[in-house]
């Protein structure tokens, strides 16, 4: 019996071919997938996000109300310091650049840590972040709301490309990156939350936005990122990278 083999299970083998895993597709097709992939999301949950969106509209005539007295009890403190530091802070939203800092920086860790599992969502947070800015824009568009630096009265004229404040862009990218981001790591997400919130706070305090500028931006953009983030899960599921979502 001293001839006789073990058998494949005791020598960490297996008697089976393991099925590789299917071809990743090329970059914009995968682009491609996220995009379709997030519509078929919202689309799935459309009741759920018709109710977050007409939560949305009541708070903010709600808050709205409060919009002129809040700053005017800004003005009535805020310092040629305080603004200065706002507009600092601010900086790290203009042309959207940090955002995308933070992604590629986490893109980076991942390659280094050799987590292939993580390139899909955070190409989705990217992408989440370039719909963001394009949606926002359309919605300045269609609201044409005048910022609060220009002492303008505050009005909505429809369809004006003069005036941007409502929603705010900043607090659209950023709250589009904690989302996305949530889906792939809550932990990361959850230590940038506190500088998106900065970023947004910034904003009021320079002041470029109204206070119901920088809700409606921030509840838009999460919603934004959570659908592309959702949709890098399901994506990175079919390609084998991620276990198979239990069945109820």
């Amino acid at each position: 019996m001293a001839g006789r083999k073990k058998p494949l299970r005791r020598r960490g083998l297996t008697p089976f071919p393991l099925p590789s895993p299917p071809p990743v597709p090329p970059p914009l097709q995968v682009a491609g997938e996220l995009c379709r992939g997030a519509w078929r999301v919202a689309w799935e949950r459309r009741r759920a996000l018709l109710l977050v969106l007409a939560g949305l509209a009541a708070a903010v005539l709600l808050v709205h109300l409060g919009d002129h007295p809040f700053m005017r009890w800004l003005a009535s403190w805020r310092t040629p310091g305080v603004v200065d530091t706002a507009k600092l802070i601010s900086l790290l939203g203009e042309l959207h650049l940090a955002p995308l800092g933070v992604v590629l920086a986490a893109w980076g860790v991942a390659e280094w840590r050799g987590r292939v599992d993580q390139r899909i969502p955070l190409g989705a947070a990217f992408l989440a972040m370039i719909v963001s800015g394009v949606l926002v824009q359309f919605i300045k568009f269609v609201f044409g709301r005048p910022r609060p630096h220009l002492h303008v009265p505050d009005q909505l004229d429809w369809f004006n490309a003069q005036w941007d404040s409502f929603p705010s862009g900043h607090s659209m990218h950023w709250a589009a990156l904690v989302g996305a981001l949530w889906m792939l790591s809550p932990r990361l997400a959850a230590g940038i939350a506190p500088l998106a919130a900065t970023v947004m706070a910034a904003r009021i305090l320079v002041p470029r936005h109204y206070p119901t500028d920088v809700l409606a931006g921030a509840t838009l953009g999460l919603i934004c990122g959570l659908c592309f983030g959702q949709a890098a899960l399901e994506l990175n599921r079919r390609l084998g990278r991620l276990p198979p979502r239990p069945r109820p």
